[in-house]
């Protein structure tokens, strides 16, 4: 059972009110989610500086909260004020992370106020008071880390002995010799590691990480999915013999505030986390972002809506640091940047096992002759049958939850839809309930129509809980485990459900999208994917990018160890482009075409992209306010802007969501524009809400 840490509670004087003639020292704050910054009083005595913890009480909460010092004042305002009150522990945030705290509210139209909410842990207050014990136990260290100090100090510790590790392969050892070069250089220093999968880019990582911990530099390690992380700290821990740190949000309590504590003490030499990782108090000297080309790197809610990539090269070039961006299918804007030259660029073409990539063999779902609703093809249906056979495993993709994609009444054809979302109930037999995946409310089975009232009804289209039931009916001897947002709501359920496939307790891995990122399981020989062009039809110019990377990286699971492995893509669009690329695991050339239809385009890279989601309850202030808004962006010369249009899912909650696109290379003015329209202390328009996101 972890330890009780006692609890530290504001000063009782906190809400009182004071003549300023009486202070001769201000300060400003930034408090989680408040309208704006406030003003406050420095009691006598009492030492506060920019980054400072304090307790402050603002009139319109019931309870003090914690807030950072941005700015201390001798200036003294002409009203009454409050005092701000160093928390117990006296801690301090250093100039790094007010830096990024800052900057990432102004470059994604947020306000640090909205940022600290996202930047602190929801437990900030109870690992303070962990700080606080910690550092009565190390008489009163001094908690404010400076970088230089602690950075010799960790250059003196010993480093445990070279572990024992298969030996590189010669593309490993060129790429590894490179970056280890760059670990004492100054200033940014960038790299593109692009290797296929199954090259050993992790075993490069822990290298570099070796070499980095020699040189007393600390390191974080990112990686796009929390499933990730057990396997890659552990993998990094065997091999550095140094705790590695892990954060993220599905930690047990105990775990989490461990691991954030040894950050804010400074201890944390090796840090491994998803995105949110880069927003704590770690001042690494080498980022690694493992999969680069995720979209998990990127925040969608709340405010503000920030890129892991975007703020990890900001943090490296104004302090100096390494960034490696590892993918075997790298983001266009990564390859851009390092066809351009502003990345280096290493490659690793083989597989560190030496096996071949797999055999991808498309399936063309329209020319397949089967009874109707039945999910698998005859191909991949006997191919799973013999990999099962041979003792082998294979993970099947069907990214879509649930067991039937949609109900439609039996009397007028109708699709049942949510009341407060305008999309499709999915049926999910796991729950015996139609659910809407957007506002999560459960419906019954037997709903009545809403156009006609009747209650007889036939699902159409299979999802992933159907092709569980088939696949276990067609093939006795299999056994699945799922894994999809359904299956994983509990803690430690998706390590649980990893760890349980690499012992080989069950021979098929079926899931979602979950099921393609960086996972490493030697047993596996077989993939499937079905419904393998599900996403084509969604509007958004990065679709074919994220299609390609999807088939490439769940391709890339199979035949890791061994003889190679074979790839089964079922698709209606055989005929595809981005099919043809991904047979021929054909990534450059898709880039560069992809490249050329988004220059044509004026898609990003070539131009910055804010898309400005608008949305209302009452459809005509929508309208209305899209005008004037689109009218002020209008006035601006150097913004090209498109829309309105109605958002992809025009109803969610009961809110109508609409578009702005606004192509520009003028980010200044965007966000000069905007800024006053969506930080505004009261809403621009009461009922209607705005939502900026750039690139």
């Amino acid at each position: 059972m972890a330890k009780r840490v006692p609890k530290t509670e504001a000063p009782e004087q906190i809400r009182a009110k004071i003549k300023a003639a009486s202070l001769d020292r201000f300060c400003e704050v930034y408090i989680p989610q408040a309208p704006s910054v406030f003003t406050y009083g420095v009691p006598q005595g009492m030492q506060v500086e920019r980054g400072s913890v304090v307790w402050v009480q603002l009139a319109t909460r019931k309870k003090p909260a914690l807030a950072v010092v941005s700015k201390v004042l001798t200036e003294r305002p002409n009203f009454d004020v409050r005092c701000a009150y160093p928390h117990a522990s006296g801690y301090v945030f250093g100039e790094r992370f007010m830096d990024a705290l800052e900057w990432v509210s102004r470059y994604y139209v947020s306000t640090p106020m909205k940022a600290l909410d996202v930047f602190w842990p929801a437990e900030i207050e109870k690992y303070l008071d962990a700080v606080l014990e910690a550092r009565s136990a190390v008489d009163s260290r001094k908690l404010e880390v400076d970088s230089d100090d602690d950075g010799a100090a960790l250059e003196n510790e010993e480093m445990p002995p070279y572990p024992e590790a298969p030996a590189l392969t010669d593309e490993q050892k060129v790429a590894l010799d490179s970056l280890v070069a760059d670990l004492d250089g100054k200033g940014f220093r960038g790299t593109l590691l692009h290797g296929v999968t199954g090259s050993g880019k992790t075993r490069v990582y822990q290298e570099l990480a070796y070499e980095a911990l020699k040189r007393g530099l600390r390191v974080l390690i990112l990686v796009p999915e929390i499933g990730l992380t057990p396997q890659t700290s552990k993998r990094f821990e065997d091999f550095l013999q140094v705790p590695v740190r892990v954060l993220h949000s599905a930690l047990s309590a105990p775990k989490r505030r461990e691991a954030y504590v040894s950050v804010l003490t400074g201890d944390a030499r090796v840090v491994l986390g998803t995105r949110s990782a880069i927003l704590a108090p770690f001042d690494f000297d080498v980022v690694i972002l493992d999969e680069e080309h995720d979209s998990s790197f990127k925040q969608q809610d709340p405010a503000p809506r920030y890129h892991t990539r975007e703020l990890a090269f900001h943090l490296a070039h104004k302090y100096g640091a390494l960034v490696v961006l590892g993918s075997a299918t790298p983001s266009l804007e990564t390859f851009h940047n390092a066809e351009a030259g502003n990345l280096k660029r290493l490659t690793l073409k083989n597989r560190a096992t030496s096996a071949p990539l797999p055999q991808v063999k498309v399936v063309d779902m329209g020319k397949v002759r089967q009874q109707k609703g039945i999910l698998l093809s005859p191909d991949l249906r006997d191919a799973l049958s013999e990999c099962i056979m041979a003792g082998n495993q294979a993970i099947v993709l069907m990214n879509r939850r649930g067991y039937s994609k949609i109900r439609v009444c039996s009397e007028c054809g109708e699709t049942l839809y949510c009341k407060h979302c305008h999309v499709p109930l999915v049926y999910h037999k796991q729950y015996g309930s139609l659910m809407c995946h957007y506002c999560g409310v459960l419906y019954p089975v037997d709903s009545p129509c809403h156009e006609c009232g009747a209650e007889t009804y036939e699902f159409v289209g299979g999802a992933i809980e159907k092709l569980e039931e088939e696949i276990l009916e067609w093939i006795p001897s299999a056994k699945v485990v799922r894994m999809d947002r359904d299956t994983t709501q509990n803690v430690g359920a998706v390590e649980k459900i990893l760890d349980s496939f690499r012992k080989r307790v069950y021979n098929i891995l079926l899931g979602t999208q979950m099921v393609a990122k960086g996972h490493d399981f030697p047993g596996v020989s077989l993939v499937g994917v079905v419904g393998a062009d599900s996403g084509l039809g969604f509007p958004d110019f990065r679709n074919t990018e994220r299609l390609y990377q999807l088939l490439s990286q769940t391709a890339g699971r199979a035949g890791r160890v061994g003889q190679g492995g074979k790839v089964f893509i079922q698709t209606l669009n055989p005929n595809e482009p981005v099919m043809q690329f991904a047979i021929r695991h054909d990534y450059e050339g898709f880039a560069k075409k992809e490249l050329a239809d988004r220059s044509d385009a004026l898609y990003p890279p070539f131009c910055k992209l804010v898309e400005v989601n608008v949305g209302s309850k009452d459809e005509s202030l929508l309208q209305q306010t899209l005008k004037r808004l689109g009218d002020i962006c209008r006035s601006e010369k150097s913004l090209m802007v498109q829309g309105p249009v109605e958002a992809f899912i025009p109803v969610v909650q009961n809110v109508c969501w609409s578009k702005l696109y606004i192509k520009t290379n003028d980010l200044a003015t965007v966000r000069r524009v905007l800024s006053p329209i969506v930080n505004s202390p009261k809403p621009w328009v009461m009922g209607v809400e705005i939502k900026v996101e750039i690139e």
